[in-house]
C-alpha cells in the first residue's frame, strides 16, 4: 500500500505535458479608487500597499509587501491575496498616508477600499482607520458563505462539518452526511488549498482538516463558475494558514464527558469520567531555521479520543461464558464498555518558500489516521465481537505560484492522495479467534448476542494524481480572466471476503471451526483494481462594473472509466457460463470475450451570474448553470464480475462501468441588503432539476442452454433513470460589524423530492415484491425548515456564544400498527416517506475567559453541547412514527427470550441524538 503513495513515472511525465489543469479559488482580491479630498480628482501613481496580515489580533509582516499604484484617474487593484485580515497603506507625495486596519479578503471576492486623501499638513503625519466590514458585497453573484478563522474559534464546535451544517442550503441526515439545497451528500466536492481532496469512491472527504489549520471556510451552495467542476450540489473550500514571518504557536487543552440524569435509556451515563473526552492540539508556525525569513512554515497535530455515548455490558466472552452478574433474565453487575468510540490522530505540515518577490513555492503534507466502532445493540452484552472502522488519509500538494506582472499570475499544482479504509474484528480474516457464523444467530427474535464473532473483512483504498494549472489575469478594471486545465488519474482498490467454514476431505466442516477464504470465483470474495482517468478544462471572465457584476463561463469535461461492460447481459457469470459455446473454452479464453470497455464521457457546460447593484447598499444577483456529476466510483465497480448464482433469485446490484455522468440545472434569484449601519439581509430562490440521477435497473433476465430465458433468476445494475427537484428560499440576517454583540441567523425551506433517495432502493422494493417507483416522493434527508442562530458577546476578555439548531423531522414511510397485522391478512399501502418524525432542537454554549500572562494568552474554555439535554429522536417505530412507542412493545413483554430480559431488549438509545457533553479547555498562545 505504501508502494501505491509514491509519485510515478507515468505522473511525472503528465505533469511536464500538460502542466495544466483546474484550480480551486484560494485568493481574492482589493480594488477601489484614491482621490484628492477637496477636488474628488483621482490621484495618479499613489501606491496602495498591504503592509501586514493580522493573526490572533497580532500584525505579522509581509515579505514582501503586496501592492499597486494607482492608474491615471487614481484606479488601482490588488489580486492574488491570500484570504485573512490585513493592515493596509496608502501614501503620496504631498498628502497625509492612511493607515488602514482589520481589511477583509475573501476567497474569489473583491473588496472595494476607496481613499480620500488630505493634503499634509504635518510632514511625516499618518492617519489610522480601522475599515468596517462589508456587509454586502456586490461581487458575488451566486450564494456562498465565508467563515473566516476567528469566527471559526468563537463557535462551540469541534470539526468543520459542524460548521458547514451551520451554513444556509446545508443539511444533515441521520448519519452525519452533508448535504446541500437537497443533492445527495456524495454530491458535494471538496478543495483543500485549491486541489481537489474528494474521494472519488463515495464522495466524501479523503483527508480531515481540523479547525486550528482553517484560515478561511468557503460554501458555494448556489450555482459554481466553470473552475469547479465534477459536482452538483455544492462545494466546500478550505484555505489553510501559512507560515508567519515570526514564531507564533499555542496548545489547546480540553476533556469532559457526557453529563445526563436520563440513565434509564444511556446506560453507564451516571459513571462520570472527566477524562472520557479528550483532546490534545498544538501549532506552530513561523521562519525555518537558518533559511531567513524566504522560508516559513505552519504545522499542527491532534490528537483526540472519546468513549461516546453508548454503552454496553461485558456480560459474555466470545465462547458464550457468562463474565456478568445476572438476576433472573436481568443484568444486574458486568463492565460497562463504551461502543460507540472514537480516536483521531492527525498533523498538517505547510512550508513556504519565496526565492524572489513574484515566486512562491509551497508545499502541503496533510494527514489522519482514525479508529471508530459503531454501536450495535445486538451486541451489547457482547461488545468485542463487532467489527471496528481502520481510516487512513494522506495528501501532498506541491504549488508554485508565479506572478507574471501586477495583474497576472499562473499557478502550477502537483497533487496525490491517498485514501484507505478497512473494516474487520481481526486483521487476517483467517485468524483463528473467529468462531463459527452460526454462532451468532439469536436463538430468539429479542435476544441479544451471547456468543460468536463478526466474521468477514472488508478494505479500499484510493490514489488520485492530479496536474493542475491556472492562469489569472486582470486584463482591466473590468475583466479579470481565468483559464485553467485538469487532469487525473486514479486508482480504486477493493477487497470483500466473507469467509466459509473450512472442509475435510471429505466435504464435512472441520471441527473446530476453521475459516477459509473463498476462491475469487465465489460470490463471497469480490477484489478489483480498476484505473479510470479525469480531464477537465475552463475559461471564466468577471466582468466588474461599476453598475453590474457579471461572471460567464464554459467547462469542458472528460471521462473513461476504464472498466469492465458485459458483451452479452444475458449470460453475465464468467466462471459459471450458461450458454453452451461459452461451456467449453477456458477461463482465459471466456475473460478475453466476455466484457467490452465502456463508451468514453464528455459534456461542454454553460455557467452564468449577475448580480445587479440596486442601491449603494444592495444588490440583485442571478446565476445558472448546467452542471454534471461522475457517479460515486463504487457504483460503477461495485460487486465485481457479475458473479451471478446459478440457482433462482433476484441479484445484485452490480456495478455498471458505462453509467452517464448525473445532470442537474440549477437556477437562483437572490437580494443583499444592508439594514442600517450594521445588518445584512440575503434572501435567495433556487430551483434544482435533476436528471440521469443513478437508480436500479429493471431487472435483467439470464438466457440458459438453448435460448431459454430462466424463469425466476434475474440481477439488476445501476442505471441512469431516477429524477429529482429541488426548490426553496434561504434567508440569512446578521450584524457583524460590533465588537461587543454579533448574531447571525438561516432560516431555509426547502421541498427536496425524487424517485428514490438512495441508488440502491429500487433493488429493496423489488425484493419486497413491491412496485417500482412511479412518482417523486420527499428524499429521506428533506427538511422542509432549517433555523440555525449564534449570538455572541465580547466584553474585557469575556466572550460566550450561544448556537441554536433548529430542523423539521427527517421523512418516514409509516406502517400499520402491530396488533392490525397479525393474524389478518390485510395489506396496508402507505406512500413513501409521507409522513415526518419530530423535529430537532439542539442549543450549545461556548463560555470563555482571556487572559495576559508573561507574554501569552491564556483561554479559559467551557462547551456545553445539548445544553439542555434534549432527547431529540432520530429513528423512529414506523408505526407510531415515535422513538418512545410502538406498539410492538406488547409482543416483545409477551415474547420468549432467553439472554435478556424485555426491557433490556426495547431500551434503544441509538434511537435519539447525543445527551449533553460537557468539556472544559485551556488554550495557550504565545
Amino acid at each position: 500500500m505504501k508502494r501505491g503513495f509514491r509519485f510515478s513515472l507515468w505522473f511525472l511525465v503528465l505533469l511536464s505535458v500538460t502542466a495544466c489543469p483546474l484550480f480551486a479559488g484560494t485568493t481574492g482580491k482589493i480594488a477601489g479608487k484614491v482621490t484628492d479630498k477637496n477636488t474628488t480628482d483621482g490621484l495618479p501613481g499613489a501606491n496602495v500597499i498591504l503592509l501586514a496580515q493580522i493573526k490572533d489580533g497580532k500584525e505579522v509582516s509581509l515579505n514582501p509587501p503586496l501592492g499597486a499604484a494607482t492608474d491615471m484617474e487614481g484606479n488601482y487593484v490588488i489580486i492574488n491575496i491570500a484570504p485573512g485580515k490585513y493592515v493596509l497603506q496608502t501614501s503620496f507625495v504631498g498628502y497625509s498616508t492612511i493607515k488602514t486596519r482589520d481589511v477583509v479578503v475573501s476567497i474569489d471576492l473583491t473588496t472595494k477600499l476607496d481613499f480620500a486623501m488630505a493634503e499634509e499638513v504635518v510632514q511625516g503625519a499618518e492617519i489610522v482607520v480601522v475599515a468596517e466590514r462589508e456587509i454586502v458585497n456586490k461581487s458575488i453573484t451566486s450564494s456562498q458563505a465565508s467563515v473566516a478563522a476567528e469566527q471559526i474559534q468563537a463557535l462551540p464546535v469541534q470539526e468543520v462539518n459542524e460548521v458547514l451544517s451551520l451554513q444556509a442550503g446545508v443539511s444533515v441526515d441521520r448519519g452525519g452526511g452533508i448535504h446541500i439545497r437537497g443533492g445527495r451528500s456524495s454530491e458535494v466536492a471538496y478543495f483543500v488549498d485549491g486541489v481537489s481532496v474528494t474521494d472519488v469512491y463515495n464522495g466524501g472527504s479523503a483527508v480531515r482538516v481540523e479547525n486550528e489549520s482553517v484560515q478561511e471556510l468557503q460554501v458555494i451552495s448556489g450555482t459554481f463558475n466553470a473552475e469547479f467542476g465534477n459536482v452538483m450540489s455544492g462545494v466546500i473550500n478550505l484555505v489553510t494558514k501559512d507560515g508567519s514571518q515570526e514564531y507564533h504557536g499555542n496548545i489547546n487543552l480540553y476533556s469532559g464527558d457526557y453529563v445526563s440524569p436520563d440513565k434509564d435509556l444511556y446506560l453507564g451515563i451516571d459513571e462520570i469520567d472527566p477524562a472520557a473526552t479528550h483532546n490534545v492540539q498544538g501549532s506552530l508556525s513561523g521562519p525555518v531555521p537558518l533559511f531567513g525569513k524566504n522560508l516559513t512554515f505552519f504545522a499542527t497535530g491532534r490528537y483526540y479520543s472519546t468513549d461516546g455515548w453508548l454503552n454496553g455490558r461485558r456480560m459474555f466472552n466470545l465462547n458464550g461464558d457468562t463474565l456478568g452478574t445476572f438476576k433472573g433474565k436481568e443484568a444486574v453487575g458486568g463492565e460497562i464498555v463504551p461502543m460507540n468510540t472514537q480516536l483521531n490522530r492527525s498533523a498538517q505540515l505547510k512550508l513556504s518558500y519565496r526565492p524572489s518577490s513574484n515566486i512562491t513555492l509551497k508545499l502541503g503534507l496533510l494527514g489522519n489516521t482514525d479508529e471508530s466502532a459503531n454501536y450495535n445493540g445486538f451486541f451489547r452484552w457482547l461488545p468485542e465481537a463487532r467489527r471496528t472502522n481502520h481510516d487512513k488519509g494522506y495528501n501532498a500538494n506541491l504549488q508554485l505560484t508565479h506572478a507574471l506582472s501586477a495583474r497576472s499570475f499562473y499557478t502550477v499544482n502537483l497533487s496525490q492522495f491517498y485514501k484507505n479504509y478497512q473494516n474487520y474484528l481481526f486483521e487476517n480474516p483467517l485468524d483463528s479467534r473467529y468462531l463459527h457464523p452460526d454462532s451468532l444467530r439469536e436463538t430468539s427474535t429479542y435476544d441479544l448476542a451471547n456468543s460468536g464473532t463478526e466474521n468477514g473483512f472488508f478494505q479500499r483504498s484510493t490514489t488520485s494524481q492530479i496536474v493542475k494549472l491556472d492562469y489569472t489575469n486582470q486584463i482591466n478594471l473590468v475583466h479579470q480572466l481565468k483559464i485553467g486545465f485538469e487532469g487525473k488519474r486514479h486508482k480504486l482498490f477493493e477487497e470483500n471476503i466473507t469467509t466459509i467454514p473450512k472442509l475435510d476431505a471429505s466435504g464435512g466442516e472441520i471441527v473446530p471451526f476453521q475459516p477459509e477464504i473463498p476462491p475469487i470465483s465465489s460470490p463471497n470474495h469480490g477484489r478489483y483494481t480498476f484505473k479510470p482517468i479525469e480531464f477537465s478544462a475552463y475559461a471564466q471572465d468577471k466582468i466588474e462594473f461599476e453598475s453590474v457584476v457579471i461572471n460567464a463561463g464554459l467547462r469542458f469535461d472528460y471521462f473513461d472509466s476504464k472498466g469492465l461492460v458485459l458483451a452479452d447481459p444475458s449470460d453475465p457469470n464468467v466462471y459459471q457460463p450458461l450458454n453452451d459455446r461459452y461451456q467449453v473454452l477456458t477461463l482465459e479464453q471466456r475473460l478475453a470475450a466476455w466484457y467490452k470497455k465502456p463508451s468514453a464521457k464528455y459534456q461542454v457546460s454553460p455557467r452564468f451570474g449577475i448580480a445587479y447593484p440596486i442601491t449603494d447598499k444592495g444588490a440583485i444577483h442571478f446565476s445558472y448553470g448546467h452542471f454534471l456529476q461522475i457517479p460515486s466510483f463504487e457504483l460503477l465497480y461495485q460487486n465485481p464480475g457479475f458473479k451471478v448464482p446459478v440457482g433462482s433469485g433476484n441479484y445484485g446490484i452490480y456495478g455498471n462501468a458505462d453509467l452517464k455522468p448525473q445532470k442537474t440545472v440549477m437556477y437562483e434569484l437572490g437580494l443583499k441588503q444592508q439594514l442600517g449601519e450594521n445588518i445584512g439581509i440575503d434572501v435567495t430562490g433556487f430551483y434544482r432539476d435533476v436528471r440521469d440521477w443513478v437508480g436500479t435497473s429493471p431487472p435483467i433476465e439470464t438466457v440458459g442452454a438453448g435460448g431459454q430465458v430462466l424463469a425466476g433468476r434475474s440481477y439488476f445494475i445501476y442505471r441512469n433513470q431516477d429524477y429529482a427537484n429541488v426548490r426553496g428560499i434561504t434567508l440569512t440576517l446578521s450584524q457583524v460589524r460590533s465588537r461587543i454583540f454579533t448574531y447571525s441567523f438561516d432560516y431555509t425551506f426547502q421541498v427536496a423530492e425524487g424517485s428514490n433517495s438512495d441508488p440502491g432502493e429500487e433493488f429493496g422494493r423489488r425484493n419486497s415484491n413491491d412496485e417500482p417507483a412511479k412518482f417523486i416522493v420527499p428524499l429521506s434527508w428533506d427538511q422542509k425548515h432549517t433555523l440555525n442562530g449564534t449570538i455572541s458577546f465580547f466584553n474585557k476578555g469575556w466572550a460566550a456564544s450561544l448556537l441554536g439548531r433548529y430542523h423539521s423531522g427527517y421523512p418516514y414511510t409509516p406502517s400499520a400498527p402491530r396488533a392490525s397485522r397479525v393474524g389478518q391478512n390485510v395489506n396496508f399501502a402507505f406512500s413513501r416517506n409521507s409522513r415526518n418524525i419530530p423535529y430537532f432542537l439542539v442549543f450549545d454554549l461556548r463560555l470563555s475567559k482571556t487572559l495576559r500572562l508573561a507574554g501569552m494568552e491564556m483561554v479559559l474554555l467551557g462547551n456545553v453541547y445539548n445544553l439542555f439535554d434534549r432527547r431529540n429522536e432520530i429513528n423512529v417505530y414506523t408505526d407510531t412514527g415515535r422513538a418512545t412507542n410502538s406498539t410492538t412493545y406488547t409482543e416483545v413483554r409477551t415474547a420468549t427470550i432467553n439472554n435478556n430480559t424485555a426491557e433490556e431488549y426495547l431500551r434503544q438509545p441509538d434511537r435519539f441524538s447525543e445527551p449533553r457533553e460537557v468539556q472544559l479547555g485551556l488554550k495557550v498562545s504565545f
